[in-house]
């Protein structure tokens, strides 16, 4: 390796005192990546665009390596009953591969894979490559080759640059390198033409095509425009910038179905300098998009009941409303609650009610928050949060209840505070009002 070049000297040279740390902070991801979670909406959402289109070419009990695994966006493979392994750099990101579903993670480099010759069908990686430093890729794509069976495929979601619109690393000062790695920890970009000729010294097929010309997110085209400096409108950045939590969401989905439809119909986009989608193999390809889309286990969950007990979080009859946002991984895995919440959900009986809750409201000791619980209109409990921590609350009726309205009841549950998480912060401009997070919702 050359060390002028090395990961370690240009993360030294920008002042990055640990690279392995740096990567802790910039990929442990507070998004829930739990498979059992996924809803089949969120096929839409553009932050699962990348995932999406593995998902759609990976086929069913087949053995998948994720490499850079991070807190493990690739675990919606489980549902098509795949094998996943993960390896990263972080032993924060490999418990939370863990915990999202990974079958096995391992902290490891890339460069020296700790598994056997021909162990996998696919060796994938999203977002992983553009860390990479060039001198090191092509013992990365040698392990990748080693450790793919004859037949198998290698897939790549890849960062990508414009040489021409920005300095090599060497003409940068350390403070141009700094900020510029301090972004997204971009040490191996590359054009794309060059990581397809890459790729070329080591498979005999390999089929590329450019990807976010069109369709970024809210968050990227702002991050693209502040810190990268790509000319994008100035009132559409404001309008960007004036979106509140759902409308960014709503924002993304859109750009998610365009994103997912630009496959669908095999559009080749015009070049970007963006990113790139890759697959590679020493056996002919098939198609580059779909070759095995099977979103049935998309559509369904099987039911979670366990020795006559349900937990609500993931029971595929269960339905959050809009009192609540999107699961978060705290951990464990919760869903904020807005001021009040309704669980819709079928039993013939109910016995018990057992959930976790906890709150972050600041000055818990002064501002105590109430809560109260209600069946079906019918009040169930109310309590007084006066310290942090997760309450575990078990709630045992007198005599089994027979749902009114054929098999379904109506939990509700009611805060009497709100508080917003960051509503100065303009890089995440999270203008949510949260009051309670829950988690481990179960009845019997």
């Amino acid at each position: 390796m050359n060390a002028e070049n090395s990961d370690t000297n240009l993360y030294a040279r920008a002042g990055i005192n640990d690279v392995v740390e740096f990567y802790r902070d910039k990929f442990v991801s507070n998004a829930v990546l739990d498979h059992r979670y996924f809803k089949a909406l969120d096929r839409f959402d553009l932050r699962f665009a990348r995932t999406m289109w593995v998902y759609d070419n990976v086929r069913e009990n087949s053995a998948v390596l994720d490499l850079g695994c991070g807190a493990g966006m690739l675990a919606l493979l489980k549902r098509k009953g795949v094998a996943l392994t993960g390896v990263d750099l972080s032993d924060e990101c490999i418990a939370a591969a863990r915990r999202n579903g990974y079958d096995e993670a391992v902290r490891s480099s890339l460069d020296a894979l700790p598994f056997g010759d021909a162990s996998f069908d696919y060796v994938v990686s999203l977002d992983v490559l553009g860390h990479i430093p060039a001198e090191q890729k092509d013992a990365v794509l040698a392990e990748i080759k080693r450790v793919l069976r004859a037949d198998g495929i290698t897939m790549h979601g890849i960062e990508c640059t414009d040489l021409a619109g920005r300095r090599r690393y060497e003409e940068m000062s350390p403070e141009e390198l700094r900020r510029f790695i301090a972004i997204d920890g971009h040490v191996g970009l590359e054009e794309e033409h060059e990581h397809a000729a890459r790729f070329q010294r080591f498979f005999q097929h390999v089929a590329w095509e450019p990807r976010y010309a069109l369709c970024l997110s809210s968050d990227e085209f702002l991050k693209q425009a502040d810190r990268y400096g790509l000319p994008f409108e100035d009132d559409f950045l404001e309008y960007l910038r004036g979106l509140s939590f759902a409308e960014r969401r709503a924002f993304d989905m859109a750009m998610g179905y365009v994103f997912g439809k630009i496959s669908d119909l095999n559009v080749r986009l015009s070049r970007s300098g963006l990113y790139m989608f890759l697959k590679a193999s020493n056996a002919p390809l098939g198609v580059f998009n779909n070759e095995h889309r099977d979103r049935r286990a998309l559509l369904r969950l099987e039911s979670n009941a366990d020795e006559g007990e349900v937990c609500l979080d993931r029971a595929p009859h269960a339905i959050f409303d809009d009192g609540w946002y999107e699961p978060d991984d705290l951990p464990p895995i919760a869903r904020w609650m807005k001021t009040r919440g309704c669980v819709r959900f079928r039993a013939a009986t109910l016995k018990t009610i057992r959930l976790d809750l906890t709150t972050h409201l600041p000055e818990l000791d002064r501002r105590k928050m109430k809560i109260t619980l209600a069946l079906d209109g019918a009040p169930l409990l109310a309590c007084t949060l006066f310290r942090y921590g997760w309450l575990e609350l078990e709630l045992r009726l007198l005599e089994p209840i027979t749902a009114k309205n054929g098999d379904t009841f109506e939990l509700e549950i009611t805060a009497d505070q709100t508080w917003q998480p960051r509503p100065n912060d303009q890089t995440s401009r999270d203008d949510r009002q949260i009051s309670i997070a829950v988690c481990n919702l179960r009845y019997s």
